[in-house]
């Protein structure tokens, strides 16, 4: 049986999308709730975790609250999936493997967008996945779980939980899944870089950079911050765009370009 674990602040937008759109037949997964409307939980991390105790499935699947499962999904066929990734690994949506893109088959945002560049029709490696989904075997998620102390906010808890993994030989997967996430997946506040440096001081001595779907980043901490730094510089930049009418003919070039990605994904503009 799969265990679906969610932390929730806003039960309007749960029951809109993942509640809604669960299968109807509940044979073969349990819904279990961690409910944070009040701010009891300090982390995804320790609110996910605490999600694990009372989950009673074989297989942990930790997923968002304004995730949508497609008509076409089935625990039927993920857990036919699920039969052909090695046991000790992690599964998710969306990943990266390198400097490629991102590789997925979901779609975010609304209007529906691709949630990625590359499009995954089957089972594809990658070195850390998206937190919208992850998936793992319950033995597997005892030994490493996820960390409150590096991960002490709501982000890059998924990418840490796959970069520890891979540290013990265990692989990451993006399986081809018909999934919806109603945000567009931009959130990348302040505190995500200050979780960004712990897990970056983490992990740095076994990788030279870390692949994930927010973004590609160095594991030296020079170069982390001037890349901050640029990213920080950017955003002022599209903020003083805006304001003027030559900066917004050149955004809108930009989304012309964006639309033509959707059209060639097959998705209408």
């Amino acid at each position: 049986m799969i265990s679906v674990i969610c932390v929730f602040n806003d039960k309007r937008i749960l029951d809109s999308y993942l509640v809604r759109s669960l299968p109807a037949a509940r044979d073969n997964y349990e819904l279990v709730l961690v409910d944070n409307t009040e701010g009891r939980f300090s982390s995804a991390a320790v609110a996910l975790n605490h999600g694990s105790y009372g989950a009673k499935g074989d297989y942990l699947l930790f997923v968002h609250q304004d995730l949508a499962f497609g008509s076409d999904f089935s625990f039927s066929r993920l857990n036919d999936l699920l039969c052909v990734v090695p046991s000790y690994s992690v599964i998710g949506a969306a990943g990266r493997l390198n400097e490629d893109g991102v590789i997925t088959s979901m779609t975010h945002g609304e209007p529906p967008s691709p949630a990625g560049t590359i499009r995954s029709k089957t089972l594809t490696e990658v070195q850390t996945v998206d937190e919208v989904m992850i998936g793992v075997r319950r033995e597997m998620f005892k030994e490493i779980m996820f960390d409150p102390l590096v991960c002490n906010g709501w982000h890059l808890y998924g990418v840490d939980f796959c970069l520890s993994a891979g540290e013990r030989d265990y692989k990451s997967f993006v399986l081809p899944m018909d999934l919806h996430h109603r945000s567009p997946g931009y959130s990348m506040d302040d505190s995500f870089y200050e979780i960004l440096k712990k897990v970056v001081s983490k992990h740095k001595n076994n990788y030279k950079t870390i692949y994930s779907t927010n973004g590609i980043w160095p594991t030296s901490v020079f170069k982390l911050k001037w890349m901050h730094n640029t990213e920080m510089f950017r955003n002022n930049v599209r903020e003083i765009a805006m304001k003027t009418q030559f900066g917004r003919k050149i955004l809108a070039i930009r989304r012309r370009r964006f639309q033509k990605m959707r059209s060639d994904f097959g998705y209408e503009n």
